[in-house]
């Protein structure tokens, strides 16, 4: 047997599991796993926003940041329904197709290139919306820090110093900021380190 055939056999097998599982869902699964799917989601969203400013944000950030993503950023809640709604109005169509015209429907089902490669279609064109829609969502959010930023001044309890930059973001453990000289800096919220420089503007 091909290398190639084996591949398709197992998307195939995978698939075909995954229906079987999807199939037994009752709402509350569903709930679940379109969680789950948002904090996937707001995952590659903020890596992409991030990686604008050099910031690696899975080195700062822990599970229950991204655990909280979906609950935090309207945009991401937005998204996940916008591709359920999508994906719900793509099967609907592909069952109004089989009932109201079968033989089309069948022949091109038949067809065995598409019946062996879907499993495989399907999970390449996933990756590939997901990549498109968080490149997207991070070159418009970056551009709209560019645009608007919002400035932060901050004063440590011992009041022996004081930062201030644009904020690029924050989470559990950590505010970004970019200051007036480009600098990007980690600022530990509840820690003794008072910053951590990530990026200094060239030629500094």
């Amino acid at each position: 047997m091909l290398p190639g055939n084996s591949l398709i056999i197992a998307f195939s097998k995978i698939n075909l599991t995954v229906s079987k599982l999807l199939s037994k869902l009752d709402l509350q699964g569903y709930i679940t796993l379109s969680y789950l799917g948002g904090v996937a989601v707001g995952m590659m969203f903020d890596y992409q926003y991030y990686n604008h400013f050099a910031i690696d944000i899975f080195e700062y950030s822990d599970i229950l940041d991204f655990l909280l993503t979906p609950v935090r950023n309207l945009e991401v809640i937005v998204f996940v329904l916008a591709t359920l709604g999508i994906v719900w109005t793509l099967f609907k169509l592909d069952d109004i197709w089989k009932k109201r015209s079968p033989n089309t429907y069948n022949r091109f089902n038949l067809v065995k290139w598409q019946k062996t490669s879907r499993p495989f279609m399907y999970a390449l064109s996933v990756i590939l919306y997901l990549f498109i829609a968080a490149t997207i969502y991070g070159e418009e959010k970056y551009k709209r820090f560019l645009k608007a930023p919002s400035p932060v001044s901050l004063t440590f309890e011992s009041g022996s110093k004081t930062i201030s930059g644009s904020l690029i973001g924050k989470n559990k453990d950590y505010l970004f900021l970019q200051d007036a000289d480009s600098t990007v800096k980690a600022i530990p919220i509840n820690a003794d380190v008072q910053e951590i420089v990530i990026q200094e503007k060239e030629g500094k």
